[in-house]
C-alpha cells in the first residue's frame, strides 16, 4: 500500500479534488486543546472525536504521546489490513490525519509511545527475511524518537517476537513490556511479559493462571505497574475487557468492567491516556464489522471507504473513551 491511497482517502473526506493534493486538508475544522477540543467524558462512555478519528470506517487504538503533541490510531483500509495515522499538535491546533512516517507500506496497527516518551512500539507484518517477503503473522517493532522525528523501524527480535502472532505491546515507567502471543501450543491467546535491562529485553514470561485461564488478547498495563486491563473471552461474568489489580507481585482474580463498556463483549484496545484521566477503547456496539483479507490496491481501498464512509461517526468500529473514575470502586471492591 502506497501513502497516496491515504491521502486520496481524505481528500475525499474533506473534500479535496486529486489536483489538490498537494494542500490536503483544507477544510480540516481547527481543533484545540489537549483532547482536540472535544467534550471530555464522565462515567459513560461517548465516542471520540466523531468525524475526526471516529469515523465511518473502522478504527482500532487511540495513543497520546506523554506531551499531548501527538497522537496516533490505526484506520482499517481493506479488510484486515491497517495503517497507523499520526496528528500533531503544533500553532496552537492539532493537524489533519496523515500516514505516520513508519507506516503505510505494511499492514500496521496498535502504537504505543512510552511514557519518556522515546519510543513507539506497534506491530507489523513487515518483512524480516533478506528476500523482503511480507509476513502472515504480526511481529512488534519499534521507532526512536530522534529529535523529533522517528528513527527506521526496529524488529525486536526472538526475544519477544515468535513465529505466531504477538500483538498489543504496552510498557511500564520500568520498561517492561506486557503483549498477547499465540505462541503456546494451543494457538489461543495469552498474555506475555519482558523485563527490560538497559533497553535489552530478557525473555518472555506467560503471566499466570489466574490471568491466562482463556482467551487473553489486547492488554493495557498502568506505568507503575499496579493494575491491568485486557481483553478476554470464556469468562462466566461475560466478554471484553476487564481489570486485575497488583498485589505484592500476584495479580488479582480479574474483575468484568461492566456493561456500560461491555456493550457488545467484544470491546478491545484498551489505554488509559498519559495523565491517567480517561480510558480510551474500541467498540462496534454501533454497526457491527465483517472483516476478510483483501489484497491492498487502489481499487480496494476506494471501494472499501466509498463504501464504510456513507455513515460518518459511528463506523464499523470506533474509539471511544470513558472516565477511569470507576477504576478506584474497583480497587476498593478488590481490597
Amino acid at each position: 500500500m502506497k501513502k497516496i491511497y491515504l491521502g486520496f482517502i481524505l481528500c475525499i473526506l474533506w473534500g479535496c479534488s486529486n489536483q489538490q493534493s498537494d494542500t490536503p486538508m483544507a477544510d480540516f475544522p481547527i481543533l484545540t486543546g489537549k483532547y482536540m477540543g472535544q467534550k471530555e467524558p464522565g462515567m459513560i462512555p461517548e465516542i471520540f472525536a466523531p468525524n475526526i478519528v471516529s469515523t465511518g470506517m473502522t478504527e482500532i487504538n487511540a495513543c497520546f504521546s506523554p506531551d499531548y503533541k501527538q497522537f496516533f490510531f490505526s484506520v482499517a483500509i481493506a479488510g484486515r489490513q491497517y495503517v497507523i495515522m499520526s496528528m500533531n499538535y503544533t500553532n496552537d491546533h492539532w493537524s489533519a490525519p496523515e500516514v505516520a512516517s513508519f507506516s503505510g507500506e505494511y499492514s500496521e496497527a496498535d502504537p504505543f509511545i512510552t511514557a519518556d516518551g522515546k519510543w513507539l512500539y506497534y506491530i507489523s507484518k513487515r518483512p524480516i527475511d533478506s528476500l523482503q517477503t511480507p509476513k502472515t503473522d504480526w511481529d512488534i517493532w519499534r521507532v526512536e524518537n530522534i529529535n523529533g522525528s522517528w528513527s527506521n523501524p526496529e524488529h525486536l527480535g526472538s526475544e519477544i517476537n515468535s513465529a505466531s502472532n504477538d500483538v498489543y505491546p504496552t510498557l511500564t515507567k520500568e520498561g517492561t513490556i506486557y503483549f498477547s502471543s499465540e505462541r503456546g501450543a494451543d494457538k489461543k491467546r495469552d498474555l506475555y511479559y519482558a523485563k527490560s535491562q538497559e533497553g535489552v529485553f530478557e525473555p518472555c514470561i506467560r503471566l499466570s493462571d489466574t490471568i491466562n485461564a482463556f482467551w487473553e488478547g489486547d492488554v493495557f498495563i498502568s506505568p507503575d505497574e499496579d493494575y491491568m486491563i485486557f481483553r478476554t473471552y470464556g469468562r462466566a461474568a461475560g466478554n471484553g475487557l476487564y481489570i486485575t489489580f497488583n498485589r505484592k507481585g500476584e495479580w488479582s482474580n480479574p474483575q468484568f468492567m461492566g456493561k456500560e463498556i461491555n456493550q457488545t463483549g467484544g470491546e478491545f484496545c484498551p489505554m488509559v491516556d498519559p495523565d491517567g484521566k480517561y480510558l480510551f477503547f474500541t467498540s462496534n456496539r454501533l454497526i457491527s464489522s465483517e472483516a476478510s483479507d483483501k489484497k491492498l490496491s487502489y481499487q480496494t481501498i476506494k471501494a472499501d471507504f466509498e463504501k464504510s464512509y456513507k455513515n460518518p461517526a459511528n463506523g464499523k468500529e470506533d474509539v471511544y473513551w470513558v472516565s477511569i473514575d470507576f477504576i478506584e470502586q474497583f480497587r476498593t471492591e478488590n481490597n
